[in-house]
């Protein structure tokens, strides 16, 4: 990711963006949950004044300096007192803030006889409250920061940790008496612990902000952004003036000239749900040392160009960006997309809007392509398509809480992109024929993964809906690389086809706006492409046997209904003729094709008496009995024109089956093709 963030970082500088860049050490304080708010404990002359949450938006925004060991003026605390007992969990849980009287809060008192602040926590509170401080007044040396210095002065007084302790009791029985944000009081008074673990291992935590009245009085509290980006703009100068004395020494890998530092990269929060740490390679990584080379020396990058990059993914990621540059596909995957060259003076392009469907539009892929295509080519600068030239495309995926790891990255043009989303449409769509239940809409690349992921059950319901064989970027890789191999993809849409084929023949006679068509048609579309990919278009297979072997089946199953309609009463079985065998078809076509030969001879000689009867009943008509009769002789005729014997269906074959088996009928036929098959059977007519 350094290397494409490096791109971007270049891009930003020529277009003027200026990202918001963070010290090194001001990291953000951890996510903010419902159960587990930011706390803000407010301090005025050696007492704590009041608690409060802190709204989750403002804190996001908020950050720390230190790490995980001590940090300031956000650290952790632990509740002040630790439950073990069932009952007493289950007592402090159900109460109520209407039934704190007297002899409910000397009971709650009376549970505050195990001290949570032990001797491990106490040390992170040293580190926190005065290590932390100390160190931060030495860096900053001349760029001193007011506000700051008011704050340490109030968090001074502090730090023996009985005094804050004491403090926080006291405060917290007050709100109780009085009823005050009973749950945010017992939620810092208490941690229910478990009883099989040791106490100094099982403290819990709190999120917490010290607050100065002081600085609240003077209009610039520590819970603000303001508070925030001021003293991250004193580091960074403290940084900088360190950086000029202690100039050279060695060349980082992008030509910048610094002195060797042992320290992490930097750390982003992305808005897209996680964070990111920028790595050189791991020292566990014991593959460096036939170089002679380790961690940050692997791949040296001086403290300027970190910024740099962190600046870099500050912005692509920052949530002004949504669906402009990123969006996220999956709980923890997030795609990045951006040009090399940024434009000035023009409207926010969206480089994602043909790779996702958007939720709250109704566009099609075809439209959001097109006009992808044309905001990269509608401002140019003199020789190039500003827009349009080198666009990089990368996935992130968070695997573990430590690591983070790019899975997909390409670079691309406004060509390519046309080129390849031109073809994408042309095979979800025009490589089909008509469909009665309604023609597919091409699929957008990221569900390509959904789709291909759905195992069907032969009653039309999924299998399960945690299987994901297919990651989400998938469709990315299919979009962009045609000569990828789509043989699997194909084997496993097929198998999914064979299993709902029979279900679908009859669903389609009694319920075709069913939601489940939905989904046959996503199926439908991505077999198109498929098909498209392997340069088998539609004008070829449609006169090919396996697409009219699965046109038969479908024949059949129009005369089986015909036939329960009229002699049934309307009671069609679970499954139709050709729908019965669809499976058997695509295993063994040439002896399913015997064997349903034999299975239709009656219905057929129905057809051939039933179609004179003249008549006109609705869904009972006899000329429909004339007209499928005409329609499976001559599909069988085609038949026998390409057949083959000892013949077995590929893949690509199996989905031509399906695809046959679900389209309409032709809507004209060639009076050449007809006149044959219409002697024949007014012969057979004259016979009779």
């Amino acid at each position: 990711m350094i290397n494409e963030l490096y791109q971007l970082s270049n891009a930003m500088e020529k277009a003027e963006i200026h990202a918001q860049s963070w010290h090194r050490k001001y990291k953000p304080i951890p996510n903010i949950r419902a159960k587990a708010p930011c706390i803000r404990i407010s301090l005025h002359h050696g007492k704590v004044t009041g608690i409060s949450e802190v709204d989750s938006e403002l804190g996001a925004q908020l950050r720390k300096y230190g790490s995980n060991q001590g940090s300031y003026p956000c650290m952790n605390l632990v509740p002040l007192y630790r439950i073990t007992d069932e009952n007493v969990k289950k007592r402090i849980s159900e109460l109520l803030p209407e039934e704190l009287d007297d002899s409910e809060i000397e009971m709650i008192r009376s549970w505050c006889s195990e001290d949570n602040w032990g001797a491990k926590f106490r040390n992170k509170y040293r580190i926190s409250m005065e290590s932390v401080p100390q160190e931060l007044q030495t860096m900053l040396g001349t760029f001193r920061y007011k506000p700051l210095e008011i704050l340490m002065e109030e968090t001074f007084g502090f730090l023996k940790p009985e005094l804050l302790h004491k403090e926080l009791e006291d405060l917290l029985f007050h709100m109780l008496r009085h009823k005050e944000n009973v749950a945010l009081a017992l939620l810092v008074l208490f941690h229910f612990g478990s009883s099989r673990k040791a106490a100094g291992d099982d403290t819990g935590s709190l999120s917490v902000v010290f607050e100065s009245e002081e600085l609240i009085h003077r209009g610039i509290p520590v819970v603000s952004v303001r508070f925030t980006e001021e003293l991250n703009a004193a580091l960074l100068n403290a940084d900088a003036a360190e950086e000029c004395i202690t100039k050279d020494s060695i060349t980082d890998a992008f030509g910048i000239s610094f002195m060797p530092i042992e320290e992490p990269m930097p750390e982003v929060k992305l808005a897209g749900g996680f964070d990111v740490k920028l790595r050189t390679m791991f020292k566990e990584q014991y593959c460096q040392t036939r170089y002679g080379r380790i961690e940050n020396a692997s791949y040296p990058i001086s403290p300027a160009m970190r910024k740099k990059l962190q600046a870099a993914l500050n912005w692509l990621g920052s949530s002004e960006q949504r669906e402009l540059t990123w969006i996220n596909i999956g709980k923890n995957e997030i795609l990045f997309a951006y040009p090399y060259e940024i434009p000035q003076g023009t409207g926010a392009i969206s480089f994602i809007r043909m790779f996702k469907r958007q939720e709250s539009k109704e566009n099609s892929f075809e439209t959001q392509a097109k006009r992808f295509i044309l905001e990269l080519k509608q401002v140019r600068k003199p020789g190039t398509d500003s827009h349009a030239e080198n666009i990089r495309i990368f996935i992130l995926r968070k695997i573990d809480k430590a690591r983070t790891k790019i899975i997909y990255s390409r670079l691309t043009n406004a060509y390519e992109l046309e080129q390849c989303s031109e073809e994408w449409a042309i095979g979800c769509g025009d490589n089909l024929p008509r469909f009665s239940f309604g023609s597919p809409k091409v699929p957008f690349p990221l569900e390509v993964a959904d789709i291909l992921n759905r195992i069907w059950k032969q009653d039309g319901t999924l299998a399960s809906n945690k299987f994901e064989a297919y990651p989400k970027y998938y469709g990315m890789k299919l979009l962009m690389e045609q000569e990828l191999s789509t043989q699997k993809d194909l084997h496993i849409l097929v198998q999914g086809a064979a299993a709902i084929g029979a279900y679908l023949s009859r669903l389609s006679m009694e319920n075709p706006q069913d939601p489940i068509w939905w989904k046959v048609k996503d199926m439908l579309a991505l077999l198109g492409l498929l098909l498209y990919w392997e340069n088998i278009r539609k004008e070829q297979y449609m006169e090919d046997y396996p697409y009219m072997y699965g046109q038969l089946l479908k024949a059949f199953d129009e005369l089986h209904a015909l036939y329960c309609i009229v002699e049934r009463d309307g009671e069609l079985p679970l499954q139709l003729a050709g729908g019965s065998v669809f499976q058997a078809a695509s295993d063994a076509p040439v002896r399913t094709l015997n064997l349903l030969g034999q299975r239709m001879g009656p219905y057929l000689m129905w057809a051939k008496s039933y179609r004179t009867k003249e008549v006109e009943k609705k869904n009972k008509e006899s000329w429909r009995a004339g007209w499928l009769l005409f329609l499976c002789e001559k599909i069988a005729l085609k038949i026998h024109m390409h057949w083959k014997e000892e013949i077995r269906l590929t893949d690509a074959e199996k989905a031509q089956l399906f695809i046959g088996y679900l389209a309409a009928f032709p809507k004209k036929e060639q009076m050449e093709d007809i006149e044959p098959i219409i002697d024949k059977m007014e012969e057979e007519s004259e016979n009779e």
